[in-house]
Formats: C-alpha cells, structure tokens, sequence
C-alpha cells in the first residue's frame, strides 16, 4: 500500500506520484539538444525527484552520472577532486551496477580527461547531473565552471552531451554576469502542483484504500497549499494517518484540525524554513506582508530574489506577494506588529458574545462593528496616531479584535483565506456561516469603486448575499457606516477614522 511521502525523493514504489510532463519534455529536450542547464526550486518542491525520474528515462541511452554536492562545502581542491571520483563511481554502482577504474585527476583543469575516460570507457555520451551544487566552494566552483565551459564549445569530442547543474536557488554569479564561466546555460525552474495535479495526487489515494476527501477539503488543500508539494503532501499524510484513520469520508472538520496544528503545533521543515529565510529579510517582508500590493517585484533586486528563490514571495501581477496561504499565514503570526495589552480594551469584564449573536445563531457584524468603532475612539490615539506601522496593523488590529469575540462562541477568524478565485483580507466562520471582510486604506475614489466591485465578485462566486468593506482613512472627520446594493448584494461600507490627535493630548 503506497502513502503520501513527506520527504523526497520519492519512491514510486511506496509513495504516491504525479506525473509532470510539460517540465519533464523540457529537460529531456535540452538533453537532446546537446544544452547545458540549471534547475532551480525551493526545497521540498520536487526537483530531485524530476531529476531522478529523468535518470531512469535516458539511463540506457547516456551514460547517466546523478550526484550530489550537499558535503562538499569544506572540501579543498585535492578532496574536492578524490571524493568526485569516488561519487561518480558510486552513482554507476547505483544506476547500472558496476564500477570503472579511473584515474583521480591532479588538477580540477585534468577533469576534462575524467570525461573523456568516462566516455571511451562506457561507449556512450554522457550526461552529467549534480545536485545541491551551490554548496562547492565558490573558488572551486569558478575553476569547475570554466572547465565545463571548456569542454561545451567541444562537447561532441568529448561526449559530454548535457550537464545539470541543481539548487535551491538560482546560482550565484552563473546567471546574472555575463562574464561568469557558465553563462552557455539555460535555466529551468520546477513549479508547484497545478490543481489538477493535487487532485490526481489524492484520487490516487481514493483509489487505492477506498478512503475518500471531500470535495471541500480536496479545495482547502489545494488553496491552502498552492501545489506546493511538500505541503500538500504533508496535509493529505496527516489527515488519512492522524485526523481520519479508518474514516470512510476526510472531511472538513478534520481539515481544521489538521491546519490548526500545522499553524500553532507542529514544526514542519517547510514553513520553518520559510521563516528561516524571511527572517534575512525582515523589513521588506513586513512591507510585503502589511502593505499588500506597494512592493514592485523585481527579480535583479537582490532582496526579492533571494527571497523568491527560497519559495517566500512570488511574483503577483508585478507585485511582491506570499502567494502560499499557509506560508502567509505563519509569516503574519511571526511578523505581526505587536499591540500589546489592546485585548484588556477591545473586551472588558463586562464584554460578551451574547449581543452580537442573533436568535437564528447568525453573527450581527454590524453591531459587532459598531463596538469596534467604540474601541478605536478610546484607543486611536494611541493606536494609530505617531505610530510607525505598515498599514496591515490595521487589519491585525481588526483580526485580534473578531477573534476575540467570535471565538468565544467557538467560531474562526481567518486571514487572507482564498474564496471565490481570489483572497479576501478576513473570513469569518460561525455556525457554518461565513462572513467576508475586505480591508482598505486611504483610497482614492477610483480605488473605492474597484474594491466594492472585487468584493461583490468574491460575494457571488462564494453564493453570499451580503460582505464587508472596511475602509481605514486619514482623511475622513469622522467614523460612519454606509450600506449599498450592487446586483443584488448587500455592502456594508465602514469607514474607520484613523486621523487622531497625538496621544499626549488624550486623557
């Protein structure tokens, strides 16, 4: 019985696979085409894995060297030179069964005489495939570059017919400068999961153990997610093992556990590693994070593509986003800006949930919004006034203070949460129903309409008669709550007064 594979590579023969044939016919086309190229994802994105299953497609026809450059960083140039011998010969061990005898270059320039005994010696050309390269030294590095590049314009004399250079990131100095020793080669990037691909990844599961996902969950994993597929695999693992075993249906009550734990109780290598890389970059990706769509992307921006490489942002219509939500979600619950003691003024002693319940059980938003109001006018001076926030306080502030109402009657808050092909600021769960709030600062009037168009869309697609627009101004006098139809939907239009005198002034 296969399962879901939470560390790669994969085995076909134990894990679940999907194929990738668009990038799978691009690699083997470079290799035809006698091209030199670096693969570039994050980790856990299934490169190794691609890469392996092109070993076993062109084994028979190339001599196939697969190795991997992940303990080389401390390596001088005459282990550096031995241990390649010894891990080529392993690989031919692996692959075919067999190893050669062969002559352990003196210097890194004598590898081109390696190649060529590796080619007379198999009788075929060969394609050499290494992994985790930007761990080599980077003087090492330079000096085996130039060699490779040597042996490019003469690659049919020396039977080099491709050579794969693989990381985590685009490697440094080889596609950006023109002078670099290896700027011949084109680059690949593994992508994520396209949805059909979560979906065939999880029938498979279906299939094989008769255990079935909701459709609705099928959804939340791929939203969730994004196709990344250490994650997605990671979500499906944990709910046919932990959350539903022997369950006939996985459904949406046990996605919820599985995603509360993933946000607040396990440490998955994915998303700390994430938080590893976006911490190099704190200040730009709280600008990211609290001021949605001000960041223009640009890859020769050093900041943006270290941390687009290591899979933190991408590129959203020209502008810098996290584009996994359970990537933003864990970065925005490390990276939130602190409003310490605020939750001792949005609810007191005498607070409760009670009010804002209705007797159907529905959730009166608008009265909940009306104490909201009440809350800023104590606390906006102090809040708002003088602060040097990114504008997602704002939201933050607003999360904070839901949850700490809705939550009481055993609902949800959730941030940036996909609905209806797009993601809305906050989503409210209560009683299974849900309430979309979409949060704005400081528009313009064109702005204004164009977001009460964006929300009306998330509202029809989502089948919901009724949302949320909270606008966040300096310019306004005072706070005011505006109702509108648009095509029949229901927009209730609160306008927060952010605009206070400095807090020295309040009493």
């Amino acid at each position: 019985m296969r399962t879901f594979c939470t560390s790669g590579p994969v085995d076909k023969k134990t894990c679940y696979y999907v194929e990738r044939p668009d990038i799978m016919e691009e690699a083997l086309d470079h290799i035809e085409n006698w091209r030199y190229f670096t693969v570039s994802a994050p980790r856990q994105s299934g490169k190794t894995t691609l890469l392996r299953d092109i070993v076993e497609k062109i084994k028979d026809k190339y001599l196939t060297i697969f190795i991997s450059f992940e303990s080389y960083e401390d390596k001088d140039k005459e282990d550096f030179l031995e241990t390649l011998v010894m891990d080529i010969n392993r690989s031919n061990k692996k692959i075919y069964g067999k190893k050669m005898e062969l002559i352990i270059p003196q210097k890194i320039d004598k590898i081109r005489n390696l190649i060529e005994e590796l080619n007379e010696k198999s009788g075929k050309e060969i394609v050499l495939m290494i992994d985790e390269f930007e761990k080599l030294d980077e003087k090492i590095m330079n000096e085996f570059l130039h060699v490779i590049r040597s042996m490019y314009h003469d690659k049919e004399i020396y039977g080099l017919r491709s050579v794969v250079l693989i990381s985590v990131s685009y490697l440094s100095g080889i596609l950006e400068d023109n002078a670099s020793p290896f700027n011949i080669a084109e680059h690949m990037e593994v992508p994520y999961f396209t949805k059909e691909q979560v979906y065939d990844l999880l029938s498979q599961h279906e299939k094989e153990t008769g255990q079935i996902f909701d459709e609705k969950v099928k959804e939340l994993i791929w939203h969730n997610a994004a196709g990344q597929p250490g994650l997605t695999n990671g979500l499906a693992y944990d709910l046919v093992t932990k959350k539903a075993p022997g369950e006939k249906i996985i459904t949406v009550e046990h996605f919820e556990k599985t995603l509360e734990d993933y946000m607040y109780v396990y440490i998955d290598k994915n998303i700390a590693n994430i938080l590893h890389k976006a911490e190099k970059e704190k200040e730009l990706i709280m600008k990211i994070l609290f001021e949605p769509g001000k960041v223009k992307f640009s890859i020769y921006d050093k900041r943006i593509n270290f941390l687009y490489q290591h899979g933190v942002i991408d590129n959203c219509g020209g502008k810098c986003c996290v584009r996994v939500p359970l990537y933003y979600k864990a970065l925005y619950t490390r990276f939130m800006p602190e409003i310490n003691g605020e939750k001792n003024y949005m609810a007191t002693i005498n607070d409760t949930i009670k009010p804002y319940i209705k007797k159907d059980g529905s959730l009166d938003l608008n009265k909940l919004l009306e104490r909201y109001t009440e809350y800023i006018k104590l606390r906006g001076a102090i809040m708002f006034k003088g602060r040097n926030y990114y504008e997602g306080v704002y939201q933050y502030n607003l999360d904070q203070f839901l949850s700490l109402y809705v939550e009481a009657a055993e609902g949800k808050v959730y941030p940036e949460t996909q609905v209806g092909g797009g993601r809305i600021d906050l989503l409210i769960n209560l009683n299974n129903r849900e309430y979309l709030i979409e949060i704005k600062t400081n528009l313009t009037g064109n702005e204004y309409e164009k977001s009460k168009k964006q929300l009306v869309e998330y509202l029809k697609r989502s089948g919901l008669k009724e949302g949320w627009l909270v606008i966040y101004s300096d310019a306004i006098e005072d706070f005011k709550h505006e109702i509108e139809e648009i095509e029949g939907i229901k927009i209730n239009v609160w306008f927060i007064k952010t605009n206070f005198e400095s807090p020295s002034k309040v009493k």
